[in-house]
């Protein structure tokens, strides 16, 4: 029974690890450390990739915005990467030729990252911003972004993706998981050291892009490479990407079943490559904010079976299995109340963490299986 007991607890101290102990740890050691970075309001040429596919009720709008963003026009390229469009999408874009935009076809379906791999190799920019069609951006935001880059330590800057909630509960629940995620993104900022950049925005001096696996996704992929080179990721909250929540727990479960196949192939992609001594503190957080929290849906249902079988050991046994019950109980509670539209105030969190959590876990057993998310499918 000894090595069911230390498998249990090591999984618990695992996922609470990652869940608590990481994020208290940063919001402590940001108080009395902050990496110092220069900022001067430089402004080089700046080419903003918007990767589409179907996009023919959010492409307009899309270009319009980045056309008002506050820039100076003859430094700011924007080009359309379209993934082989069936509707409207490369029409609205050719309406935008006389404003400067221009439009990049890719046919083949090659899926999100390998399309914007080749669409990077057409930008005349120093930098390069990365946006999704639906993510509507700041006026600021490509300046604010540009203006690190005057460090010359820098080689990539995230933004933020900020969202609309309605009342629905999955919406409810993301709202929930992004104000702690941006809490504990604003702490980890202070160390420079980001491991993250939404691929609704995000920018990279092309001189240091290196092409993403196509099964995998930028997000991850661009600062990895940034940090493998010895260059730093950094934050920037003024450069926000505006985009709608999802409404429906299938099609949040959905979305999160692709970016879990992405994720579990990047961190197969990822382990063997670590840059442990060029950038020690991007390996720490990574392992510590993302792989570990990954594994968190995986070993629920382990969690749960070997306190099964350990309730004969004591009674600490016995109550963390009345607890597991009660907490699977309580979102299975949310789920039924969602589904009768009852609204039950704080669930919403616990549904959204624990359909991720599922995800988790059928991707992961996808993943083993030999499926890969190759195909770029938009969620909204």
């Amino acid at each position: 029974m000894i090595y069911i007991e230390i498998a249990m607890w090591a999984m618990i101290f695992s996922a609470a690890y990652s869940m608590f102990l990481y994020p208290l740890l940063m919001f402590a050691l940001s108080k009395v450390y902050r990496k110092r970075f220069v900022r001067e309001p430089i402004t080089p040429k700046f080419t903003l990739l918007i990767a589409a596919y179907n996009e023919e009720k959010a492409i307009a709008a899309k270009i319009q915005n980045s056309l008002e963003i506050d820039y100076p026009r003859d430094h700011l390229e924007v080009i359309v990467a379209s993934d082989a469009s069936t509707d409207r999408t490369d029409e609205i874009v050719r309406s935008f030729a006389d404003r400067g935009v221009r439009l990049l076809r890719f046919e083949g379906g090659l899926g999100k990252s390998a399309m914007l791999n080749k669409a990077v190799e057409q930008a005349t920019g120093d930098l390069l911003g990365f946006s999704d069609a639906t993510g509507m951006w700041s006026k600021e935001s490509v300046r604010s972004m540009a203006e690190h880059f005057a460090d010359s330590r820098v080689g990539c800057v995230s933004g933020w993706v900020a969202y609309r909630y309605d009342r629905s509960l999955t919406a409810q629940g993301f709202n929930v998981y992004q104000r702690f995620v941006m809490a504990v993104r604003r702490a980890e900022a202070s160390f420079g050291a980001g491991f993250n950049a939404p691929g609704s925005i995000h920018s990279v001096r092309k001189s240091m892009f290196i092409p993403c696996p196509p099964d995998t996704f930028m997000d991850m992929g661009d600062p990895f490479h940034i940090a493998m080179q010895g260059f730093r990721t950094t934050f920037e909250e003024r450069a926000i990407s505006w985009e709608e929540s999802r409404t429906e727990a299938k099609d949040e479960f959905r979305a999160r079943m692709r970016i879990n196949l992405r994720s579990w192939r990047f961190l197969f992609y990822a382990v063997p490559r670590l840059p442990i001594f060029r950038s020690p503190m991007y390996c720490f957080q990574l392992i510590s904010h993302k792989f570990l929290r990954w594994t968190i849906g995986p070993s629920l249902v382990p969690i749960f079976i070997l306190n099964a079988l350990l309730l004969k050991q004591g009674l600490i046994y016995q109550a963390l299995f009345a607890c597991q019950v009660a907490y699977y109980g309580a979102t299975l509670i949310g789920v039924i109340c969602a589904k009768v539209g009852i609204a039950v105030r704080g669930l919403s969190g616990l549904v959204f963490f624990n359909t991720v959590n599922f995800a988790y876990l059928m991707a992961l057993l996808k993943f083993l299986g030999g499926a890969r998310a190759h195909r770029w499918v938009p969620s909204r």
